[in-house]
């Protein structure tokens, strides 16, 4: 690999695929392309995709970096609760990409992904991704605990995190309620997790007030977490 190495960042979602080209030092060499996940949202109609979008690439890359809304272990999938887990699970996600696109690859949680764009590398930090789940990844002085899937944990009234936050219910509540449904979210995870820092990104961020935020949690845009395809090569978890 040569030592300004260009990055493809790939981020799977339920909604939407996205990708950029990013330059060793994180600007972007493309504009961003978007194009609506497909349904049902199999393996092989999602490699369609994501080819697709390769193709009109115009810069040449040299190694691809993917985001996927899952549990991912050593690139194989675990999960995706929001695509299709039965359809999913065993498949050997990132072996496939590298053989479709004849490039390095690495896969991993699409929220592990993000938070790599954004945080500082100091200290504990957590990432939350609001949209159509609830991703979550969890970092200490830099270095990922991957999977962590906070989203599936209880948040009362029997139900999950994922359940009272993304989507599905978000829509059905006015941006105050919503911001105050969060809020009692960061006050139950601050005491468990201890975090010096958090970071809220996702599609239903931007409906957050941010004065109304703790002093140690920053809100980040999809554009800045994409930059996590380049910090997840240096971080040396996916070899272990």
């Amino acid at each position: 690999m040569k030592d300004d190495p260009r990055t493809l960042t790939i981020d799977i979602g339920g909604t939407g695929i996205k990708m950029v080209v990013l330059d060793a030092e994180g600007e972007p060499l493309t504009e961003r392309m978007r194009e609506l996940t497909p349904h049902p949202a199999h393996p092989e109609p999602v490699l369609a995709v994501i080819t697709a979008m390769v193709e009109r690439i115009a810069v040449p890359f040299d190694r691809v970096s993917a985001g996927f809304p899952g549990v991912v272990v050593r690139g194989v999938v675990r999960t995706a609760p929001n695509l299709d887990t039965p359809a999913w699970a065993g498949f050997e996600f990132q072996a496939t990409l590298e053989a479709r696109l004849q490039k390095p690859v690495r896969v991993i949680n699409d929220a592990d992904l993000q938070g790599y764009g954004v945080i500082t590398g100091r200290g504990v930090e957590l990432t939350l991704t609001l949209g159509t789940g609830l991703g979550a990844a969890l970092y200490s002085d830099g270095h990922l605990v991957p999977n962590l899937e906070l989203g599936h944990h209880p948040f009362g009234d029997g139900f999950t995190y994922e359940q009272r936050i993304a989507d599905k219910v978000a829509d059905t509540l006015s941006d105050e309620a919503f911001q105050a449904r969060v809020l009692e979210m960061l006050e139950q995870l601050q005491p468990i997790l201890n975090y010096d820092r958090l970071f809220l990104g996702g599609g239903n961020a931007k409906r957050l007030d941010p004065r109304a935020l703790p002093d140690n949690v920053t809100l980040f845009d999809n554009v800045a977490g994409m930059e996590g395809g380049i910090r997840l090569w240096a971080d040396n978890f996916a070899e272990a």
